[in-house]
């Protein structure tokens, strides 16, 4: 199963949505901020969050690398995105003494 990732404009809008606050100051001096306080700080949040944030998943299970490639075209001509690249589960030999099952990683297919 292929995967993509990357970090994604969606991705960034929604994490800065949860990490920006409406309010400013702590008790005696809580405020509400206005509507373009609040959109400036989002603003702002979004930025770093899209330079500092890692690659996250995209997409989901796709069968081949090439609609994982497909995928992957789709979503950089569809909004702004950032190290796009398609990744595989990729057995690394070793087993979980608990489960005893084959440990994985993250490989990135390169074809």
């Amino acid at each position: 199963m292929f995967f993509v990732f990357g970090v994604s404009e969606a991705i960034v809008k929604k994490a800065a949505a949860k990490k920006c606050s409406k309010f400013t100051g702590t008790y005696p001096n809580k405020r509400e901020l206005t509507p373009d306080e609040y959109q400036n700080q989002l603003t702002k949040t979004r930025a770093e969050l899209f330079k500092k944030m890692k690659p996250q998943k995209l997409s989901h299970s796709l069968s081949t690398p090439s609609l994982a490639k497909q995928y992957s075209e789709l979503t950089k001509a569809q909004e702004q995105c950032r190290d796009i690249e398609i990744r595989y589960r990729k057995p690394t030999g070793a087993i979980n003494p608990k489960t005893k099952k084959e440990v994985l990683e993250w490989a990135t297919y390169i074809g």
